[in-house]
Order: C-alpha cells, then sequence, then structure tokens
C-alpha cells in the first residue's frame, strides 16, 4: 500500500515528517517498507522556455530548440512536431535519471551537441503514450523545478500490511490508524450526495441468487455522462498510489477502491439488457470476454455479474467487455458490492486473475462501508461535473451482517499483556481505534469491533489492540517459567477414557485418513440435501479419492472393515476416535467436533472347543453402548427409530440425551454393504463426544452398602411390538418408585406362543427398601398394581 502523504493530511492532522511517522506506524504494528520523495524522480529536471525552434541541417526529422533558463540558454535536439516559441517545457540537465531509469548525457546529434533532453508524458512517468513534449500551462519561471511544477513535491509511505490488516488498504483506514496512533481526530471526506436525475426506481432491477456468495450489492444510475480527463490533484494522487489515470470515470473508481478500500465497477447502463443485473453462478460452458481481451472459459461455481442476456462481468475480478464504459458511454450504472473472501480467491485462483479489485476482495473489505463508498463516488461524479446523479439508489442486503461483540475484562488483558494499566487506560486505548466500549461494571467491557475490522474476535485480539497503542516497548519483559505445567483438556480426558473403555471391551482402535472422496454421499446413499453431504471440498486435492473432508466416520469404518474382510478377517471389532468436519454458514473455517465409530462383524469372541459362539447383532452394539456410558457416567439414553438412509430400517436406533440426538447405531443396510463388498451382516455405530463430554456427571455420588435384604420377580408380558422396551422399563420404574432397585430386561420372545403383532418382553426386578425389610405380601401387592398400570398403559398381559 503506498501512502501519499499530501493526501493523508487531508483526513488527519500531524506535524511529524515522513521519518517520524514511519517510526510510529511501524512500532504500532504497520510496517513502513520504504519512504519515497516524489521529487526525487525529478531532480536536475526544470522548466525551460522555447526560443528558437530550426532544422536540424543533417536530419530532416530533427529540430535543433534553443531554450532559456535560468542559467542562460541552452541547445536540446528533439523529434517533437508539437513545439512553438514561447511553449514552458521540462528539461532533464545531463546527469538527470528519468522516472523509467534512462539516464541523460550530451550527446552529438550528426555534428549539433544536445545539452540534455525535452521530456514526453509518458517519459515524466504521467502518461502511458504521447505523441510529443509535454508543455506546462503558463506562470512558472523558467529554472523552475519539474517536481513543483507538476505539483510532485509529495512524500509517499510503502506500507508492508500483513493479511489480516485489509482495512489499511485504503487511505481511510490509514488515517484512522494514524489518528490512533498519535490520539488525533479524523476527519472523513464529505459523502453529500446531489441527487438531480429521474429516479432510479423502476429503471433497474438487482437479483442476488446466492447471497453467501454475495452478501450486498448496491447500484446508482449516473446520466448524461461526459468522458474526459480527471483533474490534476486527482491524477496525482492515483499516480502517487502507483495507479495510471485513465479518464474521470475509471479514475472515480480507482480513487474510491484507494480511498476506501472498495472496489467500484462502472457498466455501460445502456449495454445491460432489460437493465437488470443478476448475481449468479457460472454455468459449464459460459464464456466471457474480460476488458484485458482475453476469453475466457468459465468454470460452474464461479460468481459472475450477469444480465439476462448472459455474463457481464467475473465479480470482484475484472470486468466484461460487452458492458465497459467506451468513449460514446452516455449513461453508467456503477456497482458497490461485497463478495465473500473465499469465493473471490477461488475464482481468481482458477482464471489465473490477481487484480488490485480481488486483491481487496479476498483479504475482506466492509460489508457495511459499501454504501458509504458509493455516496462518495457520487460526490465525485458531481464535483467532476462527470454526469447526473439519478435520484435513490438500490441496495440489496438480504441478510445484514453485524459487527462482533467481545464481553472481556480489564483483568483479562492485563493478564494477555503482563501490564497493570487501569480499566480507563484500556478503555482509552480501545475508544482510539474507534471500538464502542461499554463498561457494565467496573472493569467489565462489552467491546463492539466495527465490521471493517475482522482481524478482532477475542480477548487476545483486543489485548493487541492495546498493546500496540500503548506502546511495546514499554510492556515489561518477563522470564517464563522454567517448568510449564500440563494437563488435558475436559475433552481429551474425555477421549483418553473412552478408548481404555472400549479397548477393556475387545474392540481394536482404527487410525484413517481425514479425506475422502466426493462420492461417499451417494456410496452411503444420503440425499443431497442432508448435512452429512455438505462437505469441505479442497481447492487442490492430490487425488479423486482424498478430494473432501469427511463428515462422518461410517464409510471410513465400512472401507476398513471391508479392507480385512477381503483378507478373510471376518471377526471384525474396531472402533475410532476422529474428528470430523463440517461447514459452517458464513464461516471460513468448518466445525470440528470429535466423533466415536464402532464396527462389529462376524463373532466377538472365537469359537471355544466346548461351545458355538453366535455373530454379533444389534443387541451386541447396545450392551457396548450401554457399558460405554455407565463407565463415562453419562446420563441415561433414550432410543428412538432412525432413519439414516445407510442403516436397515428395523435394525436402526436414534440415540438421545435429554432430548437431544447425540449418535445412531444399527445394521448397515444389505445396498450398502453390498456397496462396500460386504457379505456378512455389519453393525456400525457413531457418537458425537463433543455434545456428550459436558453432560458428563462431575461427581460420582456413591451409596452405602444395603441393609436389607432383596426380593426378585420375574415380571412376563405380552404387548404390542410397537411398544419400546426401554420405555416399559422406564414406565415400571416410575410406577414402583424407589422401591424397585433395579429393572433389567433378559428376554424378547416373538413367535407361535404370542398373538400376532405381539411378543413377549420379560424383565427381572429388584425390590429393596432402604429404612425396612419386604415381605412377600407386600412385594406381591406392587406387582398386582404394577400389571393394572401396564394393561391400562399398554394393553400388556401377563404371558401364561
Amino acid at each position: 500500500m503506498r501512502v501519499s502523504l499530501e493526501w493523508l493530511r487531508e483526513y488527519v492532522s500531524f506535524q511529524l515528517n515522513a521519518a517520524e511517522l514511519a517510526e510510529k506506524l511501524t512500532m504500532s504494528g504497520i510496517a513502513v517498507e520504504a519512504i519515497e520523495d516524489q521529487a526525487e524522480q525529478y531532480r536536475d529536471m526544470i522548466v525551460a522556455q522555447v526560443v528558437q525552434l530550426s532544422k536540424h541541417e543533417q536530419a530532416d526529422n530533427l529540430l535543433i530548440v534553443k531554450v532559456a533558463t535560468d542559467q542562460g540558454q541552452q541547445q536540446v535536439i528533439t523529434a517533437a512536431k508539437n513545439l512553438k516559441t514561447g511553449d514552458l517545457v521540462p528539461l532533464a540537465l545531463p546527469g538527470a535519471t528519468l522516472p523509467d531509469g534512462k539516464e541523460i548525457t550530451e550527446v552529438n546529434f550528426k555534428g549539433v551537441l544536445s545539452q540534455g533532453m525535452l521530456c514526453s508524458g509518458a517519459e515524466l512517468g504521467l502518461e502511458k503514450e504521447s505523441s510529443g513534449i509535454w508543455v506546462f500551462e503558463s506562470g512558472f519561471v523558467p529554472g523552475t523545478p519539474v517536481a513543483e511544477a507538476l505539483g510532485a513535491t509529495d512524500q509517499i509511505l510503502v506500507l508492508e500490511l500483513t493479511a489480516n490488516r485489509s482495512d489499511c488498504l485504503g487511505m481511510i483506514g490509514v488515517a484512522r490508524e494514524v489518528a490512533a496512533v498519535l490520539g488525533g481526530e479524523m476527519v472523513p471526506s464529505s459523502t453529500t450526495v446531489k441527487e438531480e436525475g429521474t429516479p432510479v426506481e423502476g429503471r433497474l432491477s438487482i437479483e442476488i441468487r446466492d447471497p453467501d456468495l454475495c452478501p450486498r450489492y448496491i447500484g446508482r444510475i449516473v446520466t448524461g455522462v461526459k468522458i474526459e480527463p480527471s483533474p490534476q490533484w486527482m491524477q496525482r494522487r492515483l499516480q502517487a498510489a502507483g495507479v495510471r489515470p485513465i479518464n474521470n470515470v475509471v479514475d472515480i473508481t480507482n480513487y474510491i477502491m484507494l480511498e476506501y478500500n472498495q472496489p467500484l465497477h462502472a457498466f455501460d447502463y445502456d449495454r445491460i439488457a432489460e437493465h437488470a443485473i443478476i448475481v449468479r453462478r457460472a454455468l459449464d460452458g459460459e464464456k466471457l470476454l474480460t476488458l484485458d481481451d482475453v476469453e475466457r472459459q468459465l468454470e460452474a461455481g464461479e460468481l459472475l455479474i450477469a444480465d439476462p442476456r448472459g455474463p457481464l462481468c467475473v465479480a470482484g475480478v475484472m470486468g466484461g467487455a460487452s458492458s465497459e464504459v467506451r468513449s460514446d458511454t452516455v449513461n453508467i450504472l456503477f456497482e458497490a458490492a461485497y463478495f465473500a473472501p473465499r469465493s473471490i480467491r477461488k475464482t481468481a485462483s482458477k482464471l489465473g486473475m490477481k487484480t488490485e479489485s480481488s486483491f481487496r476482495f479476498e483479504r475482506g473489505i466492509d460489508p457495511n462501508g459499501t454504501l458509504t463508498a458509493m455516496n462518495r463516488a457520487m460526490h465525485l461524479i458531481e464535483l467532476l461535473g462527470a454526469g447526473t446523479v439519478a435520484k435513490g439508489y438500490i441496495d440489496q442486503y438480504p441478510q445484514s451482517i453485524e459487527p462482533v461483540t467481545i464481553h472481556t475484562s480489564a483483568k483479562a488483558i492485563n493478564q494477555w499483556l503482563g501490564t497493570a494499566l487501569s480499566p480507563a487506560e484500556i478503555r482509552n486505548y480501545l475508544e482510539r481505534v474507534r471500538f464502542s466500549v461499554l463498561e457494565p461494571q467496573a472493569g467489565q467491557f462489552e467491546v463492539t469491533v466495527p465490521t471493517y475490522r475482522p482481524d478482532v474476535s477475542f480477548t487476545a485480539d483486543l489485548a493487541e489492540e492495546v498493546a500496540r497503542l500503548y506502546g511495546y516497548d514499554l510492556i515489561p519483559a518477563t522470564i517464563p517459567e522454567s517448568r510449564q505445567p500440563g494437563g488435558l483438556t475436559p475433552l481429551q480426558r474425555f477421549e483418553v477414557e473412552c478408548r481404555s473403555c472400549l479397548q477393556g471391551i475387545g474392540l481394536s482402535e482404527i487410525k484413517t485418513y481425514s479425506l475422502y472422496a466426493k462420492n461417499v454421499s451417494e456410496r452411503l446413499q444420503l440425499p443431497g440435501n442432508d448435512p452429512l453431504s455438505r462437505t469441505v471440498d479442497l481447492l487442490v486435492p492430490l487425488s479423486e479419492e482424498q478430494a473432501a473432508m469427511r463428515t462422518n466416520l461410517i464409510h471410513s469404518m465400512l472401507e476398513c472393515m471391508a479392507f480385512n474382510a477381503k483378507r478373510r478377517q471376518s471377526n471384525l471389532a474396531f472402533f475410532e476416535l476422529a474428528r470430523i468436519y463440517r461447514p459452517k454458514s458464513g464461516e471460513i473455517l468448518p466445525e470440528e467436533p470429535l466423533h466415536l465409530s464402532v464396527g462389529l462383524m462376524g463373532q466377538l469372541r472365537e469359537n471355544g472347543w466346548n461351545q458355538s459362539r453366535a455373530e454379533v447383532d444389534f443387541y451386541d452394539l447396545k450392551g457396548i453402548l450401554e457399558a460405554l456410558f455407565a463407565r463415562l457416567h453419562l446420563p441415561q439414553i433414550t432410543l428412538e427409530r432412525s432413519a439414516q438412509p445407510f442403516l436397515h430400517p428395523g435394525q436402526a436406533a436414534e440415540i438421545l440425551v435429554k432430548g437431544t440426538s447425540v449418535g445412531w447405531f444399527g445394521q448397515v443396510h444389505p445396498d450398502v454393504a453390498a456397496e462396500y463388498g460386504l457379505t456378512k451382516k455389519a453393525f456400525v455405530m457413531e457418537l458425537d463426544l463433543s455434545l456428550l463430554a459436558p453432560l458428563r456427571e462431575s461427581e460420582i455420588v456413591f451409596e452405602a452398602l444395603p441393609k436389607f435384604p432383596a426380593l426378585e420377580r420375574d415380571l412376563a408380558l405380552v404387548l404390542p411390538k410397537a411398544v419400546p422396551a426401554a420405555e416399559v422399563a422406564a414406565k415400571i420404574e416410575t410406577i414402583t418408585k424407589h422401591l424397585v432397585e433395579r429393572v433389567e430386561l433378559f428376554d424378547v420372545y416373538q413367535g407361535e406362543q404370542v398373538p400376532e403383532g405381539m411378543r413377549s418382553l420379560a424383565f427381572k426386578l429388584v425390590y429393596r427398601s432402604k429404612e425396612r425389610t419386604l415381605t412377600d405380601v407386600e412385594v406381591n401387592q406392587l406387582q398386582t398394581e404394577l400389571l393394572t398400570a401396564l394393561n391400562q398403559a399398554y394393553g400388556a398381559m401377563v404371558r401364561a
């Protein structure tokens, strides 16, 4: 970023010279890489007046020009044809170096000595091409330095900005920073708009089809446009920033980009079909001829600005030739928009187009400063007499982006910095960087960060802002302790215990890649709108098999089971602890919760000499789940029928804890099993440990050994199949209250001995009182009351 001190002083007043200001900014974290003096590029160059023109006798295309300077007359040879006597022209004396690096010496042209060189606008770095010598307006005395005549007396600070400080890519942002560092005030530029044209209503429509990629789009119309050169003051500022002046309209858009860090784009309004702007993704095969005369092959998904006829512009990167502003343009549509940084970064990279506009959008601009920048552009249109601004504008902003509010304290900030600043001092520093600070309680802060500072999100970021203004050199150095105590986080401890429990049960841990192919959703029969189908895709994957970050662990588990099954390992009991990656709307980075997956197939144990082992089933997996919850002291689970498409519809359960789904388990759907090459029944489970860890009971309550004996009763009930066993067990505990110590399901029967549509559930009930010995009569009475209640609730009957 090139910062003109002359331009900077328009917003903030300071007495420091360039070197002193550079030191202040560098110490505050805005590094100044170099200081350039504009006058240096015109050293040994002065204004001279033409006093005589004559032809070179040995070369018809050359003129001998005698010029007057403050040191007398000098003779120069030139081929330019635009000179006349009395013209004031730039003379580069022998020893001068032009802005393009060319050194000037005395040269003999066919017997005539040329004592220097008369310069064109291109040779002065003022124009791209020139047809003759640059001629100054009258009023300059011969001998005046060219730098003074051109107004090139400015000094330039070249900033080396880090990627997080995109706000300082505009002069307004730099002015805010200077005002904060010096403790001064910043005066913003005028954004008053004089609207005299026909109202915009009915003359323009804007449709945003993908607000995630384009949250905001503003359009304004200017009529009666006069395309002409911009004034010298604007040209000087653009040149100081390294931007070549073109014409008043283009220069205004560049000026706003440099001033407000808001790229603008100008369309020829009359070349837009139906005067309708559509912000949409590109379709496969679409093409666009861009302003650099290159026809671009667009890829599906790239963000475009289009009209009903087709693409007009690669959003945030470069405009199209079909709607560019030309010398005969009469009416202009100005665009100011906010595009998602990730979208522009991806598009610019794919197309190989890096522009000033894309550079800024990639790093993030202020979504809530877009209208201010547009109004400033309209103010300049009126100021330069470039056209008439239509009344009103269209601002499509479906979901406003709100500033971040950080709750912190003076104590927390001092802990980060190792300082002892008072709350008043900290508040002063934060308000100097234009953060809104509320103090609901002494030393407690609610800090609202403007949207032009997306790099500030946490207390640590606020501490950095305070440190920058307080002075890094004033913070006392502290030697770290020789030994830093370490420890595991609660989630890490939870993970360790979970691993230990599963290993104790007899399961083997597997480790798989976090990446998989994009077709995994299809293999798992997941619909396109399923959250598990929304992946974080890699821009440049190493292979098609590792093109997306996984949203579940089931695919990896099934792949691992299939790998082992193909090698004749048919008895499998695996688990995996790993993170999955879920895209987060409006965020660059995904969520990364810790998940657990379990996979069973075949037999849990090998056949013994005296008995054979049955193959695993749904209840083996349920037993592992219950053992895990018991070992980790987690709340009681509730099971409901699951609709996961990759699970068998008759053997699939959703796992709920306190009404929240934390996972699911069941038999793999036969079609999915076949897709992975599994010939035996496979059972899988997945749990979200990030949700479960906070639910863990922090304290284990021990009970004294019972003083009184227990009485056991078996209860076999016949009831409809649709009634879950867990619901019946919970009902028994509710009815019998504190006298039933344990309810255990030990048998499930469906067959000829029970009516169709019914099944038998056999429970073992353990009765015990903490206060006395229960009698058989009391327990039998409780059993009778229990049967009556269950009959009323479910139509349950005692199995004969």
